[in-house]
């Protein structure tokens, strides 16, 4: 559906003309048709319904309206809201705030329920208290975020008649044993992501991809096995192969990168280190402050690189990412979705972003702004027809496009017409490796050299000896003897995964060492 098909569907509701209320937040057209037609449902006898928005079409901001419209309506009602995150939940909270609503925290540590009338609560706490006998008088509404992964159910024997509204980008269950049509009797399409694109809300997806071989098995979650994956991936060809394309499609871009698992992520930071100055790295390891300060200068750099497994999926906004890296595959469509949509945001410079693609994702599960009937999907989530267009690379620019094609978007590579269908003129084009020259550093001296330089620098060795490589602990003593060594140091103490009490430590013990050989110590 275009953008503008969907203003024409919009217009009017069961024949009727949309009503007249004047929203708290600014919404957009699809945001009031959908707040419209929850509260129609609700009124209808319909108690579950799925709100299904895509990434980045302010889901937060229209099932606050809804909360706000729900407590309107009834001047004792009050409202639910559970999440799985503590980032979505302080994001809802704020939202709320926006839209004129103090909101009570639920989460753990807390000793009683609270008693505004929109309460914002951690799933896992609420299904606590509820196992304690805990309870929100007059509540008229429960508003699930994304509902899409089931972990809502534990509650709900205890709300079998109260209204919920699961709201989710991807109306897919993450368990094929219990689909959401199980628990939702329907579903509320707002709009589609296409439609975002045509109307500017959302920046338009250029891709590019490098087919992988994958030996990986099915999980217990129906996902790839996360250890046979690494194992795919933890090669130094791929290593090398994801920074090549990353240099090729996106120098200069901020970049957003998705790996298998922690050990994975540090070795990819590693990888993209030699060539990039900018590069940190967070996992469910990174303490929250040094998350949240690394957030903060990934939103600040203008050409940083942020390598992440499973951490920055949702709840996680940043506008000024301007390319998504796909280091992993995954069989997961929702996911697949989310760490795309990351990069999707609009700013007044950005109308555009960069997907690269190293795991097969694209050729398994779709482009990402492919139209998909949701509703057919949540209704039929057994035997939905989730079959995925075939695409080609052009060889001209390499970029990943449809089949049918017949004139690349991007450079204007025109393909061969043989009876009425496109033709290929070229096989598809093989990604080249790319060859940074770093023979400068053998000039270059050792105390002017970052980080960066200086970890190259020690892979280069001395070439004409049998000396391959220098030791970790050349590039520790070059960066003590820098000037000021603690930045250089807590970078290099990040790249190789140490405890930050690492840089404290030989801090000291090169002041110690120094102090010693001025009193003529050894």
């Amino acid at each position: 559906m275009t953008h503008t098909d969907f203003l024409d569907h919009v217009s009017g509701v069961d024949g009727e003309a949309l009503p007249n209320i004047t929203p708290a937040l600014q919404l957009r057209d699809y945001q009031e048709y959908s707040i419209t037609e929850l509260m129609k449902r609700h009124q209808s006898g319909i108690r579950r319904v799925i709100l299904c928005l895509p990434t980045g079409a302010g889901k937060t901001v229209t099932f606050a309206e809804l909360t706000r419209r729900t407590l309107a309506s009834t001047p004792h009602a009050r409202v639910l809201i559970l999440t799985d995150r503590i980032e979505l939940l302080y994001q809802a909270a704020a939202t709320l705030e926006r839209a004129g609503m103090q909101a009570g925290i639920l989460r753990a540590g807390c000793k009683s329920m609270p008693d505004q009338r929109v309460i914002v609560a951690m799933v896992e706490t609420y299904h606590r208290r509820l196992e304690k006998g805990w309870s929100i008088p007059d509540l008229h509404l429960i508003i699930i975020d994304e509902a899409h992964k089931g972990n809502f159910r534990k509650v709900l024997e205890f709300h079998e008649h109260t209204p919920m509204v699961g709201a989710t980008a991807t109306p897919l269950s993450s368990s094929k044993q219990a689909p959401l049509n199980t628990y939702f009797e329907d579903i509320v399409v707002g709009t589609y992501i296409l439609s975002l694109i045509e109307a500017g809300y959302l920046a338009l997806p250029r891709y590019f991809a490098v087919p992988v071989q994958l030996q990986a098995g099915k999980g217990l979650d129906g996902d790839y096995n996360t250890s046979e994956l690494y194992a795919d991936f933890n090669k130094p060809a791929l290593y090398k192969g994801c920074v090549a394309n990353w240099y090729k499609h996106a120098l200069g871009k901020k970049t957003l990168i998705f790996c298998v698992n922690i050990l994975h992520t540090l070795r990819t930071a590693q990888a993209f280190a030699e060539v990039h100055e900018q590069v940190r790295f967070v996992n469910s390891d990174t303490p929250e402050e040094e998350r949240k300060a690394i957030l903060q200068w990934f939103a600040l750099t203008p050409d940083a690189i942020l390598v992440n497994c499973g951490i920055l999926t949702t709840g996680f906004d940043e506008p000024t990412v301007e390319c998504i890296v796909l280091n992993r595959a995954t069989r997961s469509l929702p996911l697949y979705l989310q760490m795309c949509g990351r990069g999707s945001r609009t700013t007044a410079t950005k109308k555009e972003f960069i997907i690269i693609d190293m795991g097969n994702n694209i050729r398994e599960l779709g482009f990402w702004h492919d139209p998909r009937d949701w509703k057919c999907i949540f209704l039929n989530s057994k035997e939905a027809n989730l079959e995925v267009a075939p695409v080609k690379t052009c060889p001209a620019c390499e970029s990943l496009i449809a089949l049918t094609t017949a004139q690349c978007p991007y450079c204007g590579y025109v393909f061969e017409q043989a009876s009425g269908e496109v033709k290929v003129s070229h096989q598809e084009a093989v990604t080249q490796e790319i060859v940074i020259d770093w023979s400068y550093l053998m000039q270059k001296p050792w105390d002017q050299m970052n980080v960066t330089e200086l970890l190259m620098r020690a892979q280069m060795g001395n070439p004409g000896t049998q000396k391959q490589s220098y030791k970790v602990s050349w590039i520790i003593n070059c960066i003590l003897n820098h000037d000021n060594p603690r930045p250089m140091l807590e970078e290099f103490a990040r790249l190789r995964g140490y405890h930050p009490r690492w840089v404290d430590h030989r801090l000291a013990e090169h002041k110690a060492k120094q102090e010693s050989m001025e009193h003529g110590g050894f």
